[in-house]
């Protein structure tokens, strides 16, 4: 990759705008506060190909983008004890144009996006957006985009790469394809503020404080001070957990996430000898038809728990759902007062208020969430089962650092063909390391997976008899 050069083309977009800050843009606002000012973490990065278009064209089609998302050209500020967002009317894209090296197009490009992603963005002044065209003999070869946190969150940032290949593949004409834009961040602002979003304000704070007052202290105690940064990172690679994951929704008739949802808070309660477990969830809350391809921060947290009853692993599972389902209605608030109520609602039991634990589901794609899935033979489960299990591969990490407020935190990074799982834990509040807790898991929705109508009591003990200590590699 040779030493990039630069383009620049400048967007119109009506009037500038200015409003609060939405919940969502709130919860990635109190992250990134809370994390060190030059960390780069949260950054989003996507790239395209690009097939036939110029420079211009490729540029024209990220102005049509910024033009298209207010959230592309938003800044974040505190201003008079509030906190407010303000949509730029008019303003610069930057591009960064270099030279790519031969061979595979994505690890050619891979450097580039790199380049662009690093760096902390300033999300008070200039674009939460970074830029750059890779061209090979003078022609553009790939776009690569990066975003701030603050702009799109996961889901929004794959609705916004995916309209620039929409665009680029379809040439000049493209836009006209695209579907109707969801509302605007600003508006959805002046939905929470109004008395509809207040009541909806309501109902979840409401739901939230009934969970804090009953669920096991042990989901709400803190574990360790600001400065006992350690944590332990391991992440599994298993298509035998996808496999099971597959089996298991299919009896139970839920999806395979709340297959694996369920799953591990089943494994959390037997770890930690609790009746239950609750578990947040992260929820893309695009639920009404006006916010569907909403573009911005818009995450939330749900609260999912899950007693341990006296059912099959198919009846618990069914439950899993209905309870997820009814959670997610309730989670819409503003994050400061939820979380200052749940400290209050703790510190009221005798709790020091401040560990917690996460489920977070990031796979963005909408091709890989809505695969069919496998055709599973009964017959020949067992086996398969036991092929795929030599196939595991098992990690563990080296990262530094914490997640915001989490003592478990569970990524679901990728399940298809296999389960990719990511697992933060504080190691005072697991007794089971990150790694033998993500062994432990696949084992668990292994066996359930080969004896359908086991109950959830005699699953979970035969769970707790089973030999500890061996590790893949």
């Amino acid at each position: 990759m040779t030493d990039p050069t630069t383009a620049r083309v400048r967007f119109r977009a009506g009037h500038s705008r200015t409003g609060p800050m939405t919940w969502g843009q709130r919860a990635i606002w109190e992250v990134i506060r809370w994390l060190p000012p030059d960390d780069d973490s949260l950054n989003q990065l996507g790239w395209a190909p690009v097939r036939s278009a110029t420079v211009a064209q490729v540029c024209d089609t990220v102005r049509l983008l910024v033009e298209r998302h207010e959230s592309l050209r938003t800044t974040y500020t505190e201003h008079d004890g509030g906190l407010v967002q303000h949509v730029a009317a008019s303003g610069e894209i930057e591009f960064l144009l270099c030279e790519l090296g031969p061979g595979d197009l994505a690890q050619a490009v891979a450097p580039l996006g790199e380049r662009i992603r690093a760096g902390a963005f300033d999300n008070a002044a200039g674009l939460p957006l970074r830029a750059a065209i890779g061209v090979r003999a003078g022609a553009p070869a790939a776009v690569a985009i990066a975003a701030s946190h603050l702009a799109v969150d996961g889901w929004s940032f794959q609705i916004v790469m995916d309209e620039l290949r929409a665009v680029l593949a379809a040439g000049p004409d493209g836009a006209a394809g695209l579907r109707e834009r969801s509302r605007q961040p600003v508006d959805r602002a002046g939905f929470e503020t109004s008395a509809a979003g207040a009541r909806r304000e309501r109902r979840t704070l409401d739901y939230w404080a009934r969970q804090a007052s009953t669920v096991p202290a042990s989901m709400l105690a803190t574990t360790s001070t600001p400065q006992q940064l350690d944590r332990d990172w391991a992440h599994i690679d298993s298509p035998a957990l996808a496999l099971a994951a597959h089996a298991l929704a299919g009896r139970s008739r839920c999806n395979t996430a709340t297959a694996l949802l369920g799953s591990t808070a089943l494994l959390l309660a037997s770890c930690l000898g609790e009746p239950e477990a609750a578990l947040r969830v992260i929820v893309s809350t695009r639920f009404k038809p006006e916010d569907e391809e909403f573009v911005g921060a818009f995450n939330q947290n749900a609260i999912v728990r899950l007693h341990v009853a006296d059912e099959s692993t198919e009846q618990f599972l069914s439950r899993a759902a209905r309870t997820a389902l009814n959670a997610y209605r309730h989670a819409e608030a503003c994050p400061v007062k939820m979380e200052e109520q749940l400290e209050e609602i703790a510190r009221g039991r005798g709790i020091t208020p401040g560990g917690y634990c996460f489920f977070n589901d990031i796979r963005f794609s909408a091709e890989e969430r809505n695969a069919p899935p496998p055709e599973i033979d009964p017959l020949k489960l067992p086996a398969q089962l036991d092929e795929a299990l030599a196939r595991t591969r098992l990690t563990r990490l080296d990262h530094e650092g914490r997640q915001s407020g989490a003592k478990f935190f569970l990524f679901l990074d990728g399940l298809r063909e296999s389960c990719a799982l990511t697992l933060c834990t504080d190691p005072r509040f697991l007794p089971a390391s990150a790694g033998d807790f993500l062994q432990e898991l696949e084992h668990l929705m292994v066996r359930a997976a080969r004896s359908p109508g086991t109950p959830v009591g005699e699953l979970v003990e035969r769970f707790r008899r089973r030999p500890q200590g061996a590790h893949h590699d």
